[in-house]
């Protein structure tokens, strides 16, 4: 079978904070599983559905603070709850060079 995606993946296992479109209502906290240049997949014991706007945030080692509007575009069972991939959907140009910056820096992805 050949891999169809476009961006090498990163598995990671860190704790991200979801919340709605505007970022006015944290969701839940779920598990970043994996990262990329496109998205992101994480794990949450929440329902989502495709399409669904999310905003993440988390905190790096160094303490910077990232938030990045994702959207979720499928789900699957995971360990503990449902895995959903999302891909980056960021309008603040800035936001998402800041935060291709810290992918570069500790996931090694360019």
């Amino acid at each position: 079978m050949q891999e169809k995606r476009s961006h090498i993946r990163r598995f990671t296992a860190m704790n991200v904070d979801c919340y709605n479109s505007d970022g006015s209502k944290e969701l839940c906290t779920c598990l970043l599983v994996n990262i990329s240049r496109g998205g992101v997949a994480i794990e949450s014991k929440e329902d989502f559905r495709s399409g669904e706007k999310l905003l993440i945030h988390f905190v790096s080692p160094e303490g910077k603070q990232y938030r990045v509007l994702t959207e979720v575009l499928h789900s699957s069972l995971g360990g503990f709850g449902n895995l959903y991939g999302a891909k980056y959907c960021e309008p603040n140009l800035k936001n998402l060079a800041d935060f291709n910056a810290y992918l570069l820096k500790y996931f090694n992805l360019y």
